[in-house]
């Protein structure tokens, strides 16, 4: 074979070749904790070593209510329960942990964003706007930080507030904040709050809200189970399910 149709040949190969493997990765997602006394902590620690064996669980995020009443201690033993994970973590702020600026004080930054396999997740405070979820500071640091994000990276917006209630009802302030990654690729919306298990795609964008993860508190629709949820990113898509850990009836 002459040096020309080798060439050829592997030319003809490359372009037949399938496309180099996309990212796959899982994570998992808790939130609404309300972690004030020792049994919400074990809960909490069941969750953590189901995540920790599960050698697909590359990371995970814990989206707001972490204590129930904001108090010094409760903030200490979720920090302790909560460094017991011994692969990354990554908490936002809930309505439940907005006293006293202790929330910073345990778990640092109330907006940050940080990336994996090509995926982008912006950690959102949904606190603080009077009229709306966030308030212009807020949109501000949203906006100057979706202008540094290549147009065509998959994003993972997480807050402990819902934008879209039932996939229909947007809350005051959620359709400006979707209007800002018109030009980008946001890929889902993750929250807590609401004690209830919810997916729904919207425009493309998979909305979801999870069960609590507590003792003290319950899901509004008395669903017995505590959990989380498992994400997989694969191909430039997400798809999730929800992970039982125990079940605590409601009292009579």
């Amino acid at each position: 074979m002459t040096a020309r149709r080798i060439v050829v040949a592997l030319i003809a190969l490359l372009v037949l070749a399938p496309p180099a493997l996309a990212e796959d990765f899982w994570f998992a997602q808790a939130s609404d904790t309300h972690i004030s006394d020792q049994p919400g902590a074990a809960l909490v620690r069941e969750a953590i070593a189901m995540m920790e064996a599960d050698d697909r669980v590359a990371f995970s995020l814990w989206l707001g209510d972490l204590t129930d009443r904001s108090t010094a201690p409760e903030f200490e033993l979720a920090k302790a329960t909560l460094s017991l994970c011994e692969k990354p973590w990554h908490p936002v702020r809930g309505n439940h942990d907005v006293q006293g600026g202790l929330y910073e004080q345990y778990f640092g930054p109330l907006n940050y964003v940080f990336e994996y396999e090509g995926w982008v997740f912006i950690m959102l405070d949904s606190n603080g706007g009077e009229q709306t979820l966030i308030d212009e500071a807020r949109m501000a640091w949203l906006r100057e930080q979706i202008a540094t994000i290549d147009p065509a990276a998959p994003i993972v917006l997480c807050c402990h507030h819902p934008l879209i209630l039932g996939g229909v009802v947007p809350v005051a302030g959620a359709p400006e904040i979707l209007e800002l990654f018109a030009d980008h690729d946001l890929r889902a919306v993750l929250a807590g709050h609401l004690h209830l298990n919810q997916e729904h795609t919207v425009n493309g964008v998979l909305h979801t809200v999870t069960n609590c993860l507590a003792t003290v508190r319950g899901n509004i629709d008395h669903d017995p189970r505590r959990g989380y949820r498992l994400f997989h990113c694969a191909d430039g898509q997400i798809t999730t399910q929800f992970v039982p850990v125990r079940e605590i009836p409601a009292e009579e």
